[in-house]
């Protein structure tokens, strides 16, 4: 079984096929995604297809050479935050 930070990891250190289909592969059907105020597509998404229509396939193909890099992952007990930054044009 992975850990969390293993999970989390999974979803950002591939490419990103990769890390799209092990993010889909750990979402709870009921999963709530929260982006964040000030970003393109701020809101809550609610649902595994909400939450890739609304965010993940817009970054896709609205986005040029959009890249998330995480430079430290920081983990306490189940949870786990992943700091960096993101590009693109």
């Amino acid at each position: 079984m992975s850990t969390n930070l293993e999970l989390i990891r999974g979803t950002y250190e591939g490419s990103s096929e990769e890390n799209g289909r092990n993010l889909r592969a750990v979402l709870s059907p009921d999963v709530e995604w929260s982006e964040a105020e000030g970003f393109p597509y701020a809101g809550t998404y609610v649902g595994p297809e909400a939450l890739i229509d609304g965010v993940f396939r817009r970054l896709g193909t609205e986005w040029t050479g959009y890249r998330a890099e995480v430079h430290t992952y920081l983990a306490d007990g189940d949870r786990v935050g992943a700091f960096g930054v993101y590009s693109g044009t």
